[in-house]
């Protein structure tokens, strides 16, 4: 895997004011993750650029969590957030009523990471070198401040502040986070493309000196 990242990297720098990874045994009152997951990670490189084929698609590698350059660092920060639901989880005279309901949940705030990932060829073979391609449209709507839909912070109406290149004159990776996850959702989806429902955890997981690497 290592020598084809090489040759077909990507990478993405994402901030926002809140961020939302829920963890799904938080239930109705959902709390974040404390860095994205896997799956959160792939969507936001797909919000950029995907080709609906499959026939190659952007992996991520590792997330570096960020801090203001020059700021202490260590630590995550979690905020209470409401917001409104409309969705079929409400109870039953809500839903006949037309109504919403309140949904109570804990966000992390003032977030920024850069995320890296290598395209990865897809089940199919086709003509042509599909995989710089993808790499190719992902790096010039990078730099076109263009993408496929907005990108957000894990729910959509968490979007980002900014999205593009590192900011290296503004942010740097937080050397002092260090963090164990004791279960984190992978991925929802059984393969890249057009896969079914089957959720895949990774057990103690682990953020370095800022640095989640998924490959481990």
């Amino acid at each position: 895997m290592s020598h084809i990242a090489v040759h077909y990297p990507v990478s993405i720098e994402i901030a926002g004011p809140l961020a939302m990874f829920a963890r799904p045994d938080t239930g109705g009152t959902p709390t974040s993750y404390p860095v994205p997951t896997w799956s959160a990670c792939k969507g936001i490189f797909e919000s950029i650029a995907m080709l609906s084929s499959g026939d190659a698609w952007i992996c991520p590698l590792l997330v570096e969590v960020c801090r203001p350059r020059g700021a202490n660092g260590g630590s995550v920060r979690f905020q209470r957030y409401t917001t409104n639901y409309g969705g079929p989880l409400r109870k039953r005279d809500l839903v006949n009523s037309g109504s919403s309901m309140q949904l109570f949940a804990t966000v992390l705030a003032d977030v920024c990471y850069r995320l890296h990932g290598w395209v990865q060829s897809g089940d199919r073979r086709e003509e042509g070198n599909t995989q710089h391609y993808l790499q190719d449209l992902f790096m010039r709507r990078l730099a076109q401040g263009r993408c496929y839909r907005t990108p957000s912070l894990g729910w959509r109406e968490l979007t980002c502040s900014y999205w593009g290149i590192f900011r290296e004159d503004m942010f740097e990776v937080d050397r002092d986070l260090n963090l164990t996850i004791p279960s984190m959702l992978r991925d929802v989806w059984s393969s890249a493309h057009g896969g079914h429902y089957a959720p895949r955890f990774d057990q103690n997981v682990k953020v370095q000196a800022g640095v989640l690497n998924f490959a481990k």
